[in-house]
Formats: structure tokens, sequence, C-alpha cells
């Protein structure tokens, strides 16, 4: 089967966009699917949350110096997981072209059935090389006030930087949920009113756990196997795979 190429995508930070790029990943090899997570933020909190070493070198070096990818993956000590590190050179990154980062990460890709491109908050470089290289985007929305007008941005960028090229699917998550919240319940009823069947079924509860998970270096699945928030990520990641045919 081919690879899927998957950005998790948001300009607005604190929406649970890493975590969702973690544990996604995370959730995909689980499955038995073999994953490959690529740190494209500068301050590399995906890769701190799964090594205990520093992201150097790392897809950095693959986009800036052409190194081969294979040359900067890690294993993650997690069966099916590996990592291209993230680090702060990624910063001063500018893509030669748009779909620069798929075709340096292509070579390697047979040995992966995921690629998972965790994007920084921010729509500089490497977001508008993962927007225009992958298959899909997941967009971790927060149920919160005006989070529908902080994705207008996202779509403006994301049809400028697609433009003549394939249609991707853009798949909606709700994080951080707290359904006892009224304004939470509103602003899920009114992102489903707009996008429709590009809202995911599953929301990430708000948890404690998740914010724990990323200092004990744990996915949600090694700190808390039982918690709401791993069983949506499972279901999340479950819902994904079936859509693309595993």
């Amino acid at each position: 089967m081919d690879c899927h190429f998957l950005a998790v995508a948001n300009q607005k930070g604190g929406v649970g966009k890493t975590a969702t790029a973690v544990n996604v990943a995370a959730a995909l090899a689980v499955l038995e699917l073999d994953t490959l997570l690529v740190d494209l933020d500068p301050q590399a909190n995906a890769t701190g949350n799964l090594l205990n070493t520093a992201g150097t070198p790392g897809i950095a070096d693959v986009l800036i110096d052409d190194v081969e990818l294979q040359r900067v993956v890690r294993l993650t000590g997690r069966k099916h997981l590996s990592i291209a590190p993230g680090n702060s050179r990624l910063s001063s990154y500018i893509p030669k072209t748009r779909t620069e980062l798929r075709e340096k990460i292509l070579p390697s890709s047979t040995r992966y059935r995921f690629v998972v491109l965790d994007c920084p908050p921010a729509l500089g470089g490497s977001t508008v090389s993962a927007l225009a290289s992958c298959d899909e985007i997941v967009v971790p929305v927060q149920a919160e006030y005006l989070a529908l007008e902080g994705l207008s941005s996202l779509i403006t960028a994301v049809n400028r930087v697609r433009d003549g090229l394939e249609p991707v699917k853009t798949r909606y998550l709700l994080t951080m949920f707290d359904g006892r919240n009224r304004l939470a319940k509103e602003v899920e009823a009114d992102l489903r009113r707009h996008f429709g069947g590009s809202v995911s079924r599953v929301v990430i509860p708000r948890s404690v756990r998740m914010a724990e998970a990323p200092g004990f270096r744990r996915t949600i699945f090694e700190h808390a196997a039982n918690s709401g928030a791993a069983d949506a990520y499972a279901t999340f990641a479950e819902e994904v795979a079936v859509d693309v045919g595993r």
C-alpha cells in the first residue's frame, strides 16, 4: 500500500496540535501500522515527548543540507513508531519547492504506512511544505470562543498552497473538550454546521493526564491507557486508518 502523509496543522497555538500528532502517530503504531512522525516545529516538543536525547541531527538536516532521511530517523522504543526529530534550525527553513518535503521523504516511504507531519503554530516554511506535501490535513480545534474565526487564515493558506495540486482531505478534530461546558457544545455545533462530515465523530476530552504525559516522555497510552483521552485518540486513529484502507 502507498504511504499516507498526514499533516497536523493549526496556526493557533495551544489547541493540542503536538499532542494530537504524537498520540495519533502512537495509536497508528499500536494498530501495527509502521508510522514515521516528522517533527517540523523548531521548538521540537514532539521530539522531547518521545526521546530522551536532543533532536540533532534531525529533519532540518534533510531539508536544508540534503542529508538522507534514514540517517536522521530514530527509533522511539515503541514498536512500529519512528521519528525524524525537530530542532531550532527549522526556523530558518525556506522550501525550494512547495512539495520538497514529500520529495525528500518519498525514497524511504515504502518503510511506512503513515507519515505524520507535526507542523509549528505558524504558516511559515515547514508548514507550507507540509500542507503542499500531505494527502490529508488534521486540524485540531479547541472548543473555545472565536474558534471558527481562527480557522479562516488556515483555510486560506491551504487553498493558496494547494493551488494547482490534487485536492486534499481536511479533517477537523475537537480537542480539550469539556462536555459540561455550554460554550464547548455550542462550538461543536457550529463546527459541525460549517464543515459537516469533515468534522471527526470523535472528540478529545480535556484531561489532566494528557497534560502530564509529555513531562514523563510518554504517550497518553503509556501514561493513562484507560483514560477517556486514550480511548478517543485510539478511536480517531482507527477512523483515519479505515478511511485510507489501513
